[in-house]
């Protein structure tokens, strides 16, 4: 079994996660970001880019609107799962597994709104992708209050396989069409072996998470497996699926020297040969949004980086330490974490945390990029910025 310290395992952690080394080029920017497995898809827009586009943007060259193309033009990534996600569109048919428990959820549903059903898919036959809005209807108990029949009539044909979002608006709703003419391959999808299924889910969590630990693992299998739709996989089966997996050779195990619990990790067999190139300069400053898959188990971040860290843009202000954080990523360290939001033309820096020392130069670059492609023409300085970060980092933008 290889040993390794904190440092080096996180070193792995951020190459297997495409984060470390310089940005893909532009033309590989979809073959890195595939290698995620999935992103994670938010319409908080508050530092003019969405989650997902700075997933994207952290990785590779590029425009905020190249993932938007890879995913709705190209088809590589579906949207699936829940919370919604870009995924990898060779892992959707066994991700979409569990919404057999919606459909039978929706059975009673369904057969009360089938006028509503039987229009709403006569009218995306005929005209082709619609957004909620597009339909007209009554308006029946759901949601907050109430919502449109059709909308929960999209909902129940979307979970029962029959539609797919084929896209987004400009103002980021979701347009629907049918399956066959997004994903055929799922127009006649068929339930898999539950063998097969246990199998997908811990093989997809461990390669999403990368490197993990067992209850990192048993975790992330469970959010994959999903419980939105019906009762939450028991931990103890999950258990035992991870268990079973790890035994069969399918994942490799590490020991980090210097950690006082939890010191055995694993990662998949393929990415062993990252180990050899852990070393490379590391020399670009990285933003990396708050939902990355990167940051998805918290106590990993605690153990390999020293960061408590949460997603807090829906805690009540007063209660939260920043609004959209984007940890800082450079030399293979979170070496900070930065909070600002697009107004007015202006890129404004509300905080920024810096964790130890960080080159200036490469501190400058990253975040003059980030707030170049989130379209500000200067850098402004909030109240919270301190004066030496606010002389290096604010002014126009070329």
């Amino acid at each position: 079994m290889r040993t390794v310290t904190r440092a080096e395992l996180a070193r792995f952690l951020l190459h297997a996660h495409g984060l470390l080394g310089p940005l893909a080029p532009r033309a590989a920017a979809a073959d890195a970001v595939a290698r995620g497995a999935m992103v994670q898809i938010d319409s908080i827009r508050s530092t003019g880019m969405r989650n997902q586009e700075l997933a994207w943007l952290a990785r590779a060259e590029g425009e905020p609107g190249d993932l938007a193309r890879a995913a709705y033009g190209e088809r590589r990534f579906l949207e699936s799962h829940y919370p919604i996600h870009l995924v990898r569109r060779d892992l959707v048919p066994m991700l979409i597994t569990n919404y057999a428990a919606m459909r039978r959820r929706h059975a009673q549903r369904r057969r009360r709104l089938a006028r509503e059903i039987r229009r709403v898919r006569e009218a995306i036959a005929e005209r082709g992708p619609v957004m909620p809005r597009d339909l007209d209807s009554r308006r029946i108990i759901g949601g907050f209050n109430t919502v449109k029949a059709t909308t929960q009539a999209l909902e129940i044909l979307y979970y029962s396989g029959e539609l797919m979002v084929a896209g987004r608006s400009a103002n980021f709703d979701r347009l629907f069409d049918l399956t066959e003419r997004v994903a055929p391959e799922l127009a006649q999808w068929e339930r898999p072996r539950q063998g097969a299924y246990e199998r997908f889910l811990i093989a997809s969590a461990l390669e999403v998470l990368k490197v993990a630990t067992r209850d990192q693992l048993v975790q992330r299998l469970r959010h994959h497996r999903g419980s939105w739709h019906s009762a939450a996989l028991p931990p103890e089966r999950a258990r035992r699926i991870v268990d079973r997996y790890v035994k069969s050779g399918a994942a490799v195990p590490v020991h980090v020297n210097g950690l006082e619990e939890d010191a055995l990790y694993w990662h998949r067999i393929e990415d062993a040969p990252l180990w050899d190139e852990i070393d490379a300069s590391d020399e670009v400053a990285r933003l990396i949004p708050p939902l990355d898959t990167l940051l998805a188990s918290r106590r990993r971040l605690k153990a390999l980086f020293d960061l408590d860290f949460k997603f807090e843009a829906y805690t009540p202000e007063a209660r939260r330490r920043f609004y959209f954080a984007l940890p800082i990523l450079l030399e293979g360290e979170i070496a900070g974490i930065l909070d600002a939001r697009l107004a007015d033309g202006a890129w404004r820096i509300d905080a920024l945390e810096v964790r130890g020392r960080i080159d200036p130069n490469a501190l400058r670059a990253g975040v003059r990029r980030v707030a170049r492609l989130a379209g500000a023409g200067r850098i402004e300085a909030g109240p919270r910025l301190e004066r030496p970060m606010a002389r290096l980092l604010t002014g126009p933008l070329g």
